[in-house]
């Protein structure tokens, strides 16, 4: 895929969704991303984490400035304790050149050490691992089935560790 010069100077806005139609958004292009085109989920991606309060979901989307246009998203969830977990990392067609996914893992961390958090977790796709940990986050462990495929669970470094 090639990448022309005007995507990677157009200004990106990374943030908090903040409206219905911000998540509505956000979701379909989830959808287009995990059930369209990669089939992880056969009908819908949307699951409890993102329905029910107790998990304290963000969802942290990336916003074209020129035009408002969504080019990206990712979720953070409570699991348990102070443990978060970041997932659904999703970038538009066209915008998959590691810029929007970067700043969407730097925003979601920043924003994580604003919580309770203490571990910061992420199960990650093989092909994006070393992605992964040019961002400073770890491997744990092997390679596992998460999903119904082959993910490796990662570890943020958070500065209070």
């Amino acid at each position: 895929m090639t990448v022309s010069r005007k995507n990677l100077l157009e200004k990106i806005l990374f943030k908090i969704a903040e409206s219905e139609d911000e998540l509505e958004e956000y979701f379909h292009l989830r959808h287009n991303v995990f059930v369209k085109e990669q089939k992880v989920f056969s009908e819908t991606d949307i699951d409890e984490y993102d329905t029910n309060p107790v998990h304290e979901a963000l969802h942290i989307i990336a916003i074209k400035e020129s035009d408002a246009k969504m080019v990206g998203g990712v979720r953070c969830y409570k699991k348990e304790g102070d443990t978060w977990f970041g997932g659904r990392l999703s970038a538009a067609l066209g915008y998959r050149n590691g810029r929007v996914g970067a700043g969407l893992v730097k925003f979601a961390v920043e924003t994580i050490k604003s919580t309770d958090c203490k571990t910061f977790l992420a199960y990650v796709q093989p092909q994006n691992v070393r992605f992964f940990i040019r961002l400073g986050w770890s491997p744990i462990g092997e390679l596992e089935i998460y999903q119904g495929s082959l993910h490796q669970l990662m570890k943020a470094k958070l500065e209070s560790e």
